[in-house]
């Protein structure tokens, strides 16, 4: 009885510390010269823990999103969206993080691909909330939560798999460090064995109830310091209202949001308040007297000026609790949305320049197809009844000035033409329908067939797809390559363009993007004419670029540009081979699976 009341008392405790202590200051200057070679591996260790902590970090970030969207099923709040787009941008940067730290580790990269599909399916059930949220019958939002709650399990599964798998690996590596102190004379081990036992006997010994306080307060510690951090890292503070007795409890970074150091003053709505801008102090004044007969705070954003003279928005939410005590809580967070919102007015801003930018295309198309054409029509008109009636009586010098005006106006109206036709490309209305391309490829024969004649050019093609497209732009595609072959062709040889089609596998396909998976309809447009230096294979295709003078060939320069925004439209590649005086090659790819939305 005596022996146990001693192994009860501090003063045992207090001399089992010191004994321990003593042990531990005996062990460390036993092993100090193995600290250089354990630090070689700790780096290891070190990066467990970090995936370790990233793997929890995504974790936390999905239940957040799951949070986010169970609130917004519940509440319909429009302004939830918002932060679930910015809590699905952290898990996506979660997943990157991952798979960078985990790029060694094949198991880890298996369950980080699974992970990935779930988030999708996850993130297709949260779209799926957030398209539908208006329509919702209250059968179909649980129907949408069952899905939720489904789909989390299984990530939970896979986020578990891969935290024991770092837990294992930490562990391996631990066991490398231990290792390295094999040296260690077996006195070490001895003293570190008495040193365990005598700590273990002490704690066995302790009172149940000191126990479990202990252990709960070094829990409430670490869960304070972790939630801490997370605050830190995510831009937020929380605080807290006791309804009961009107006291307010802020958070470390809850004072750090607002520029000052943590309890710089004591928590209170007043001195909150002194931070609000002046613009929105009536606004935060009036959602704070009524939040105390609320059960959820919805979600306001505010400004604030910081005491370095920033300008800072913030947002605000809470739901309120009932303690052990019966009394009602407020818990509330209060979150830095500054780069959202100064994000969205400059996204706001470009759209109004983009819409400007189109008004005035739209301006330009109009001076272009009238204001234009008009008097160059006027021009044409007056030059051709002076070639016709009054050539004879002018001078030479002055009969090559009209003529060469007259080609000016030509190439004028051609190079009009060609822009709105470009504009045209741009702008128009991307409708697609079910097109056959031998059809609109005969009508691209039949409208350069008094060209194809006086070339005596010869054209032959494969049987062509069927398939979704925009009809009048794939035609003039047809058109325009076909011309330029024509163009381009030999003066002592007969153009021959030969044409192909095929279907391919993207990944089979050494010209297109290596993650591409998409299947294409393969098409090629091959001449025997004057080629071009395979340098310039890019070039081509910029508008108004051309490689060879006005004076020696026609043209604007812009057919190839539109040929390119065609297939663009149409979410395709086009490229351009060429050999000097062998031949061109222009390939195109347009995926099978082009549909109205392309």
């Amino acid at each position: 009885m005596k022996i146990v009341k001693v192994h009860r008392s501090p003063l045992f405790i207090r001399v089992v510390f010191v004994v321990a202590v003593f042990m531990m200051l005996l062990v460390s200057a036993l092993t100090y010269r193995h600290v250089e070679s354990i630090n070689l591996s700790s780096d290891s260790v070190e990066h467990t823990y970090k995936v370790s902590i990233e793997i929890e970090d995504m974790y936390s970030n999905i239940k957040d999103l799951e949070i986010e969207r169970r609130n917004f099923l519940l509440t319909k709040n429009e302004k939830l969206p918002q932060l679930i787009f910015a809590t699905k941008a952290k898990i996506y940067l979660n997943l990157k993080q991952i798979s960078k730290l985990t790029g060694d580790n094949l198991e880890q990269e298996v369950l980080n691909k699974q992970v990935e599909l779930l988030l999708a399916e996850k993130f297709k059930i949260v779209d799926k909330a957030l398209m539908n949220f208006d329509t919702y019958t209250k059968d179909e939002i649980i129907e949408n939560l069952k899905e939720g709650r489904a789909v989390m399990a299984r990530i939970s599964i896979v986020i578990e798999k891969m935290l024991s798998i770092e837990h294992n690996l930490l562990l391996k590596r631990d066991k490398t460090n231990n290792s390295l102190t094999k040296t260690t004379p077996k006195i070490i081990f001895i003293t570190l064995f008495i040193t365990i036992a005598i700590i273990s006997l002490a704690f066995v010994k302790i009172n149940r109830d000191l126990d479990e306080m202990k252990v709960s307060k070094e829990l409430l510690e670490l869960a304070n310091e972790s939630n801490n951090l997370a605050e830190i890292v995510g831009e937020y503070g929380t605080w807290f209202l006791n309804l009961g007795n009107n006291k307010y409890t802020f958070s470390q970074n809850e004072f750090r949001l607002l520029g000052v150091e943590p309890n710089t003053f004591e928590a209170s709505l007043e001195e909150f308040m002194k931070y609000i801008h002046p613009e929105d102090k009536q606004y935060v004044q009036d959602i704070a007297t009524n939040m105390v007969t609320q059960d959820i705070l919805v979600p306001f954003t505010y400004r604030i000026i910081r005491t370095d003279g920033q300008i800072r928005y913030l947002r605000g939410n809470g739901k309120s609790v009932i303690n052990k005590s019966g009394d009602k809580i407020l818990i509330g967070t209060t979150t830095d949305v500054t780069v959202q919102v100064e994000a969205q007015k400059l996204v706001e801003d470009r759209n109004r320049e983009l819409e400007t930018s189109n008004k005035e295309l739209q301006a330009f198309n109009y001076v272009a197809s009238h204001d234009l054409q008009e008097p160059l029509r006027k021009i044409q008109t007056f030059i051709s009844r002076l070639i016709d009636k009054d050539l004879q009586s002018i001078s030479p010098n002055g009969q090559q000035y009209l003529l060469k005006i007259q080609d000016s106006t030509e190439r004028m109206r051609s190079l009009i033409d060609d822009l709105l036709q470009f504009s045209r490309t741009n702008k128009s209305e991307k409708v697609f329908e079910n097109a056959d391309f031998n059809e609109l490829l005969e009508n691209s024969k039949q409208d350069l067939a008094q060209v194809i004649e006086t070339k005596k050019a010869t054209i032959t093609n494969e049987e062509l797809p069927v398939t979704l497209a925009i009809p009048f732009q794939i035609q003039q595609l047809f058109t325009n390559l076909i011309n330029n072959s024509l163009k381009y062709s030999k003066t002592e040889t007969n153009p021959e363009i030969k044409i192909t089609s095929s279907i391919i596998n993207a990944i089979d396909e050494n010209l297109l993007p290596k993650k591409d998976t998409t299947k294409y309809y393969k098409i090629t447009f091959k001449d025997n004419g004057i080629g071009f230096d395979n340098e310039y294979a890019e070039k081509i295709f910029v508008l108004f670029n051309r490689l060879h003078n006005k004076d020696e060939y026609t043209g604007t320069g812009i057919g190839l540009s539109i040929c390119k925004k065609i297939v663009e439209n149409h979410k395709g590649y086009i490229f351009a081979d060429g050999t000097l005086n062998v031949g061109a090659t222009f390939t195109i790819f347009i995926p099978l699976n082009t549909t109205n939305n392309a």
